[in-house]
């Protein structure tokens, strides 16, 4: 298992690494499977941010993402903060993988829902793409996406359906529910 550490706008000394080695490391060692994890420290320079210490850590294992983020006013407090929140996520994934989270699958199943895509933005509203971002699309389920979707901690999850192998998403909706945006060809 490889375990990288970088900093952005932060002296990575050599405490602060075996810090951060030792609490998401040995977390990450727990868990099967893991082939890589990424731990970025960073602090943003923007004065009016309190929470300025940033602490991202991504775990890749078996087609699987797991991420956390936690930002606080000290790096170690935000490694602490960071190795509860990849803890909780790790335990909802094994329970997941194990079946002893059955009954909420088939709830996740039942919730995700087909939507009409909505309107697209004004043409006054000029907006610009600022960031263009490239990872392999995974075969999944929806129920799968979802779960994804939930362990990733975004807005939303793109993946090809295993059933119509077309490029679907399913997304977070504000009433929590999830819903599924298929292409109509």
């Amino acid at each position: 298992m490889e375990l990288v550490i970088t900093g952005h706008h932060v002296e990575l000394t050599e405490s602060l690494r075996e810090y951060a080695d030792r609490k998401i490391g040995k977390l990450v060692r727990t868990l099967d499977g893991v082939t890589h994890t990424q731990v970025e420290l960073s602090v943003n320079r923007n004065p009016s941010v309190a929470a300025s210490q940033i602490v991202e850590v991504t775990l890749f294992a078996r087609g699987t993402v797991i991420r956390a983020e936690v930002s606080s006013e000290n790096m170690y407090a935000s490694l602490d903060m960071v190795e509860d929140k990849l803890a909780r996520q790790i335990r909802r994934y094994r329970d997941k993988m194990s079946g002893h989270d059955r009954h909420h699958r088939q709830k996740t199943a039942a919730m995700v829902a087909v939507e009409e895509p909505e309107t697209a933005i004004p043409a006054e509203m000029e907006r610009e793409i600022i960031s263009t971002k490239r990872y392999p699309v995974q075969t999944l389920s929806p129920e799968d996406a979802a779960q994804q979707l939930d362990l990733l901690g975004h807005n939303f999850f793109m993946f090809r359906n295993r059933q119509t192998e077309e490029i679907n998403v399913v997304y977070h909706r504000p009433d929590g529910n999830f819903g599924l945006i298929e292409p109509m060809l």
